[in-house]
């Protein structure tokens, strides 16, 4: 398995502005409204290529398939988030697309002595990269001058 590398520049630019921008306000409150958004915002391609790959079992008759546990979430992390080895600590906000953990996803991701690997996770975060990024490059463009905006009429 081959871990692929993100060059990610700009970032303290952004973060100049951030603070500039949270000067007066609550900083969370302005990750929220702006870069969480954004991220939300990047991450929607990926979850819908993650429910078209996601192997459907049509001998399956329950309610439930793999692709429609699908689902996405931006946050501020948690103390709990900042346990993981994927979250650090200077993290300011994160993005997951997941599936319910079950031992029918980890065997469909990874495979298993019965089972090949059939990756749909992986494979739709790589594929996304690039429009992961135009799209919060976007966002980001968008959301940080309109919020500020905001906030300059609650100052006067």
């Amino acid at each position: 398995m081959t871990v692929e590398i993100f060059k990610a520049e700009g970032f303290e630019e952004l973060n100049d502005q951030l603070i500039q921008l949270a000067n007066g306000f609550r900083g969370d409150l302005v990750m929220r409204n702006t870069v969480t958004k954004a991220v939300k915002s990047a991450l929607e391609p990926v979850l819908a290529s993650v429910q078209a790959r996601a192997p459907y079992d049509e001998n399956n008759t329950g309610p439930i398939h793999l692709r429609d546990t699908a689902r996405l979430d931006a946050r501020i992390p948690t103390a709990a988030d900042r346990k993981s080895e994927y979250v650090s600590q200077t993290d300011a906000v994160i993005g997951v697309v997941s599936v319910k953990k079950s031992a029918v996803s980890l065997s469909q991701e990874f495979g298993n002595a019965r089972t090949s690997p059939q990756p749909y996770l992986r494979v739709s975060l790589e594929s996304n990269r690039d429009n992961i990024i135009n799209i919060l490059k976007s966002e980001l463009a968008t959301s940080i001058p309109d919020y500020a905006a905001k906030l300059a009429k609650r100052r006067i």
